[in-house]
């Protein structure tokens, strides 16, 4: 009997057990083959995670990822398409056997039949693709990453790598636009610190200068920052100890803005300066250093101080105005019967000359009124060509005259210096005012030089004077007196700024003198040292015309008039002393106290009315405005205007050439002149 011998088994059994084997081995091999691909799928997600990370624009990107998610897949097709953003619509297209390439609108049809994004934020099947949206939030896609097989058959797991993948585009595109911002942002943050107007400085803790900006630059007179150099430049020396002192309230805590630096020197030239400074902090959120403000703030201080300036002038000048009109009033009455009385004196020299020294005080009085007028306002200039070596020369005894025997007067004046354009008038006060002023410099006698000289200018000394470069004749009148100190000379231009003391000097002369110079498109400068004397240099542009001289007025007797003329003035004694002078020379004179009057007493004369003579401002109705009023009815009508506060364009409104502006002080004479010269027209 047979040991160890078991049941036999049936064929049946057998055939079971091999095909159960079979199939085991079958799941190992699909087990060990899926694993296998897993394994590639991951090595290569790991491989175009480190590619994309390397890249930083959006054509990169999506070319990179297509690539890798067509050979993740081992697909036909892979498309990574950007629907939104500032480089969308874009497209990354892989094709098996092509190099992957990135299309834009109108860059080909390849890959049309693509899907795009849904509402659904979740992989899926559209025909052969399988897609899986790229979000930009949860709830926003920014495109679609699809890959195709051409039999359209993808795992579960499929699914799974494909997700990963958008998930890698979406931060892939995402970090490049969130770097595209920084770097923008840090673009307009560089260029706005280095083109603001205000200098910015940055220190450390111990206040030496790490970074500076384009403005600082300029400020500070620090060369341009060079991240590359090791250059440390220096704070001011005025500035050093109130920075430290500042530097140590912001690292105390203090809030420290619009601290002021007060007369800093700076290659040169005083400047005001204000800053402010605040800690910068670190990321670790430590204090490492200081940003610090600074800004120069000379010029605006000046214009400030100017704008005050001019608003106390134009106060002052208001002031003055109406004080000029009735001083003027007086003065023409002065001069008036002064010149009225010295032709019936001509026969007693003795009392002839003091009449002459009344009409010559009342004369000067009229150049102060001039002065005073020019107080706040624009004085009125009326250039003409002139030769001004001829001027000098023609003034020359009354020069000597005025600086008296003890000042030694030195002419030095060029004949071919050339001509020049400005108000002759002014021009001859402005001599006289720095004639006197250099004898009141010099009570113990001295040397007065008057020179007169063709220069041409340059452009480095243009800029310096506020001119234009070219050929210009250069008065000088240098003296050896006193002198000035720095402060004193720094304001003798200045508005009744004087150093003569109380009742000697008005402080209106350089004041005046300035104010020619620079309305007739020329400089004028000072230079002064005490104890040794005062230099004024008064440029003017070179003419280059011919001087017109004017006909002489002929010395006959003016030819008595026999038309009727109306007076309208509201100064009772200057209205008399106007009908005395007309009357005197033949003339019928109707008079009215007023604007109004004068109307009144146009309409009631019986007959036809030649001149109105008429002050510019009075009450209600003002001189032009009765002027038109009357040539309406009379269009023939001439018109004289006089006034001591406004000039000649005060005729602005009257008919073409029947008109003119006679200024106060007047005489007689130049009454009668006018009268004359107006009547001769019709």
């Amino acid at each position: 009997m047979a040991r160890g011998r078991g049941k036999v088994k049936s064929p049946e059994e057998s055939a079971a057990r091999r095909g159960l084997a079979s199939i085991d081995a079958q799941d190992a091999r699909d087990a060990v083959r899926s694993s296998q691909r897993i394994a590639s799928q991951l090595h290569q997600l790991i491989a175009a995670s480190i590619t994309v990370a390397g890249l930083r624009n959006e054509r990169d990107i999506l070319k990179s990822l297509a690539s890798s998610t067509r050979r993740v897949f081992d697909a036909d097709a892979a498309v990574l398409s950007l629907e939104s953003g500032p480089e969308a619509p874009l497209r990354g297209v892989a094709l098996r056997g092509q190099p992957a390439t990135c299309l834009g609108p109108g860059d080909g049809a390849a890959a049309d039949d693509v899907p795009v994004s849904r509402s659904t934020f979740v992989p899926w099947n559209d025909r052969d693709w399988l897609v899986a949206p790229v979000l930009e939030r949860r709830d926003q896609a920014r495109g679609v990453l699809a890959v195709r097989r051409a039999d359209g058959e993808f795992l579960a797991e499929d699914k799974e790598v494909l997700t990963l993948l958008a998930q890698m585009a979406a931060t892939a595109l995402g970090a490049t636009e969130l770097s595209r911002d920084i770097e923008s942002s840090e673009t307009r943050l560089r260029i706005l610190v280095d083109t603001a107007p205000a200098g910015i400085v940055e220190v450390d803790l111990e206040g030496r200068v790490r970074w500076w900006n384009r403005a600082a630059s300029k400020i500070l007179a620090w060369p341009a920052f060079d991240a590359a150099s090791d250059l440390e430049p220096p704070f001011p020396d005025g500035a050093r100890d109130e920075l430290a002192a500042l530097w140590l309230e912001v690292l105390d805590g203090v809030a420290a803005s619009g601290r002021d630096l007060i007369d800093v020197e700076i290659k040169g030239r005083r400047r005001d300066l204000t800053t402010s400074a605040a800690l910068l902090p670190s990321p670790e959120g430590r204090a490492t250093s200081i940003l610090m403000l600074v800004d120069d703030v000379t010029d605006h201080r000046q214009l400030k101080a100017e704008v005050h300036h001019a608003q106390q002038m134009e106060i002052r000048g208001r002031v003055v105005s109406s004080v000029a009109h009735d001083f003027n009033n007086l003065l023409t009455l002065i001069s008036g019967y002064a010149e009225i009385l010295s032709k019936d004196l001509r026969s007693d020299h003795r009392l002839l000359e003091m009449v002459k020294d009344i009409q010559s005080t009342a004369s000067r009085a009229s150049m102060l009124t001039a002065q005073l007028q020019s107080i706040g306002r624009t004085q009125s200039l009326d250039p003409v060509v002139i030769d001004p070596v001829a001027v000098l020369a023609s003034n020359a005894e009354v020069f000597d005259r005025i600086v008296g025997a003890d000042i030694e007067s030195r002419w030095s004046l060029d004949k071919n210096a050339g001509t020049i354009r400005v108000d002759a008038g002014q021009f001859e006060q402005m001599m006289l005012n720095l004639a006197i002023n250099a004898r009141d410099a010099m009570p113990a006698g001295g040397e007065l030089l008057v020179g007169i000289d063709a220069i041409t200018i340059d452009a480095a000394h243009a800029s310096e004077l506020n001119l234009a470069s070219g050929d210009y004749v250069a008065i000088t009148v240098a003296d050896s007196g006193m002198g000035m100190d720095e402060e004193t000379r720094k304001h003798c231009f200045d508005t009744f700024f004087t150093t003569k003391g109380p009742f000697k000097g008005t402080g209106l002369g350089l004041a005046a003198a300035r104010r020619l110079v620079e309305g007739s498109g020329g400089a004028i400068t000072c230079e002064s040292e005490l104890g040794v004397g005062t230099t004024f240099k008064i440029f003017f542009l070179a003419s280059h015309e011919a001087v017109v001289d004017e006909p002489a007025a002929p010395l006959n007797e003016r030819p008595r008039g026999s038309a009727t003329v109306l007076v309208a003035d509201d100064d009772e004694d200057l209205r008399r002393l106007m009908v005395q002078v007309l009357s005197r020379n033949g003339y019928q004179v109707l008079v009215a106290e007023s604007g109004e009057r004068a109307l009144d007493v146009a309409r009631a004369f019986d007959g036809a009315i030649d001149l109105l003579v008429s002050d510019v401002e009075m009450s209600e109705l003002t001189g032009p405005e009765l002027a038109t009023s009357l040539q309406r009815a009379n269009p023939s009508l001439r018109i004289l205007l006089t006034s001591g506060t406004a000039d000649s364009t005060v005729l602005g409104d009257l008919l073409p050439g029947t008109g003119a502006f006679l200024p106060k002080p007047f005489r007689p004479s130049s009454l009668i002149d006018e009268v004359h010269d107006l009547l001769s027209r019709r």
